[in-house]
């Protein structure tokens, strides 16, 4: 009896020993599973493209070179920049960039170039950050970046390194007629038959946008615990709100996807500034959102909200933008809605275009809340730094996002993608003064003609002729 209890207790603890060790596989398999696919969904690979299409590539191509210095992607362009040793073209007179497509066509763009006195050859694909190679207008298939340069009477294909170890990267188009591709960029080796190059890829595919990817962020300026400026009873928070949300359905209707950073449900404090870097913050949202343009609305105002004869549009831009598209939305809605180009000489770049930066005044006075707040001053901080931080922060490296989170002013939150390649081309709308009377009589009367203005010009410098 005593044997038979023994035995039924041992095979007991060997069976609870089995399943203890099952769930332990189990558990472990599971961990495995999601750790391998959060990387898989976080990671992107540089593109590989078939040995054959390889060597038709590079089949000209002996070197590499051009080093890139600096790559990003700003709204849906493609920037880059690097140098050449000038010893090895004694003769050198001009260099592009050339897209080289798997059936053989190229296209270039002329770049940019400068030499200093040791020969040293500079370049960038373009003198704005939001110029350069359009990703939008580019066809399916596999590309190779590839640079001719010009000395002398030689005309030399060079292939590309990089000097940083740059992410690769994949971008969603701008959805048109329903329609989207995937371009997977990032810097790889090819075979050119005799060796083996460094390059820059580029492979294009048609592809239905992830559930998480969008075109377009509008963030709806103010929010939560912050009302913004307040007038005869009107808040700003309330106003923005009402015309993103008539924005978002005037984008809508152009087949675009359009993601706000809060839809009025937000509780008090989470959508203050200091707060816009928190988890989930309007910040991370306009950043993880894959978008390409981030528009946000405001409605500006004078000290103490006193009624004032300061009047107007304004849209302000990232520092070294291209303001074409900003003064396009600008003239819009002066044409369209009523409205009056705002005779701001401050920051002002054209008319109802600005850029606004830190200046000399604004650098020290970022020493000065450095020092209150007890926190090593930033060094990112320049002259020329852009303002604003819905058009700096959500631009990445090509606005110069810096936020690091060593700050108690935004209790210790940072902007995780302030490093990141790729940026949001950033506009910041003051529709109008809501302390003006008649500013604020044509924001109450004509919203719908504002945001059809608006989205007018999106549509246009985006290419969309229909909905």
């Amino acid at each position: 009896m005593k044997a038979g209890f023994s035995n039924f207790i041992h095979n007991k603890k060997l069976l609870l020993a089995a399943i203890s060790a099952l769930v332990l596989i189990v558990t472990a398999a599971a961990v495995l599973l999601v750790v391998y696919i959060n990387k898989n969904k976080l990671e992107v690979t540089a593109p590989s493209a078939d040995l054959s299409v390889q060597l038709s590539l590079l089949n000209d191509v002996s070197s590499s070179d051009v080093m890139i210095t600096k790559y990003y992607i700003y709204g849906n362009h493609l920037h880059l920049e690097g140098e050449v040793d000038g010893a090895k073209y004694p003769d050198f007179s001009r260099m592009g960039l050339i897209l080289r497509k798997d059936d053989g066509s190229e296209k270039e763009i002329i770049l940019d170039c400068r030499q200093n006195d040791s020969g040293t050859v500079f370049f960038t694909s373009s003198e704005y950050i939001n110029g350069g190679i359009c990703l939008d207008e580019l066809a399916e298939g596999d590309f190779c970046v590839l640079f001719k340069i010009t000395d002398g009477d030689r005309k030399i294909y060079t292939s590309t390194a990089a000097l940083y170890d740059f992410d690769a990267v994949n971008y969603y188009t701008v959805t048109k007629n329903g329609e989207n591709r995937l371009v997977n960029l990032g810097f790889t080796a090819y075979s050119t038959g005799s060796g083996i190059l460094p390059c820059l890829a580029i492979k294009i595919e048609k592809t239905a946008l992830p559930g998480d990817i969008y075109d377009i962020v509008l963030d709806a300026g103010h929010g939560g615990g912050d009302s913004g400026a307040v007038y005869k009873g009107y808040e700003e928070a309330d106003l923005t709100l009402d015309y993103t949300k008539a924005l978002k359905k005037e984008l809508e209707a152009l087949g675009l996807k359009v993601k706000m950073t809060r839809e009025g449900n937000e509780k008090s404090g989470t959508m203050t500034g200091s707060a816009a870097y928190n988890k989930d913050g309007r910040l991370e949202r306009a950043c993880l959102s894959g978008a390409k343009y981030c528009f946000a609305i405001h409605f500006n105002s004078v000290s103490g909200n006193q009624k004032t004869k300061a009047h107007g549009f304004q849209i302000y831009c990232a520092y070294g933008a291209d303001i074409s598209f900003a003064q396009s939305i600008a003239d819009n809605v002066v044409k369209s809605a009523g409205a009056r180009y705002s005779p701001q000489e401050f920051s002002r770049v054209a008319p109802g275009v600005y850029i606004r930066t830190f200046g000399k005044k604004g650098v020290e006075d970022s020493k000065k809340i450095a020092k209150q707040y007890g926190y090593k001053p930033y060094t990112e901080i320049k002259e020329n730094t852009t303002f604003y931080y819905m058009i700096r922060e959500t631009g990445g490296v090509a606005t110069g996002a810096y936020v690091d989170g060593r700050s108690k002013e935004f209790d210790y939150n940072g902007n995780e993608s302030r490093n990141s390649v790729t940026g949001l081309e950033g506009y910041l709308l003051e529709i109008g003064y809501i302390c003006n009377e008649d500013d604020l009589a044509n924001i109450l009367a004509n919203r719908d003609a504002y945001v059809k203005a608006i989205a007018a010009a999106i549509a246009k410098e985006l290419g969309i002729t229909n909905g």
